[in-house]
């Protein structure tokens, strides 16, 4: 390994933004990687224990290139926060092409969590893992392979752990990487749609929160609520309505 005079990032980062030599270039990166290694660390304590250190840091590797080659002073921002955002990139991106498991129980699961929304919503309480099977049509064989799959973490770092609704490991990382001011902003606009959304019809409602929340498609969200695609669609239409309009009452835009 070469030794380098220490000299800050930013500083070689401004000496190689106005030169684009290679050398200066290879001075960054040297510089850097102790950065890549110690978010790599940070990481791979929030998962499972078969994912290793050195798989996060090669991919955060080809993010610090990224970072390096496209980082400019003129943004106003250090080199290291930079780099931080796109390094973390990488190595969640790189956890995502590492999940392998099979599509059909990917949907499974979604139609098992886009049930137990609906069924809070009509009841308001928590439903039992086997209403929420009856209520998606998932037989035991299928019911079975979803346990298998949370239970050997195949599915923890993209879906909600066993049992459960809400973010993932992978959400939780990629939260990490938001700026606290559109944090929030973001948090404050979910209060308001929050708030509006307790006017739509128990149906809509619950189709709202299975597709944004659950992640459930129309079809998976069809087959729960007994209807087609298409209607699925028609109602979802016609719940965003409904939100445009009480929000652009307060001056917000929903997509």
């Amino acid at each position: 390994m070469i030794a380098f005079p220490c000299t800050s990032l930013d500083e070689l980062a401004a000496v190689y933004a106005a030169s684009r030599a290679r050398t200066d270039r290879e001075r960054l990166c040297e510089a850097a990687l102790p950065l890549v290694r110690r978010i790599a660390v940070v990481i791979r304590r929030r998962l499972p224990r078969h994912f290793g250190t050195e798989d996060l840091f090669g991919d955060g590797c080809v993010g610090l290139l990224r970072a390096v080659d496209r980082f400019d002073p003129a943004f106003g921002v250090s080199f290291e926060a930079w780099a931080n955002r796109i390094v973390r990139g990488a190595m969640l991106n790189g956890l995502r092409r590492m999940d392998v498991i099979p599509e059909r129980v990917r949907r499974d699961a979604r139609a098992l969590d886009a049930a137990r929304w609906i069924i809070a919503q009509r009841t308001g309480r928590a439903p039992t893992e086997g209403e929420a099977a009856l209520t998606a049509r998932l037989s035991g064989s299928k019911l079975h392979a979803i346990r298998e799959a949370r239970k050997h973490a195949a599915l923890s770092i993209d879906c909600p752990a066993a049992g459960q609704s809400g973010p993932t490991i992978l959400d939780r990382l990629a939260a990490q990487q938001r700026d606290p001011a559109t944090e929030t902003s973001e948090r404050a606009l979910r209060s308001i749609v929050a708030q509006a959304m307790i006017d739509l019809p128990g149906r809509e409602r619950a189709i709202v929160e299975a597709f944004y929340r659950g992640g459930a498609t129309f079809g998976e969200i069809g087959r729960v609520l007994g209807v087609s695609k298409q209607r699925v669609s028609q109602l979802h239409g016609r719940a965003l309505g409904v939100l445009r309009a009480k929000l652009a009452a307060l001056s917000l835009d929903v997509v």
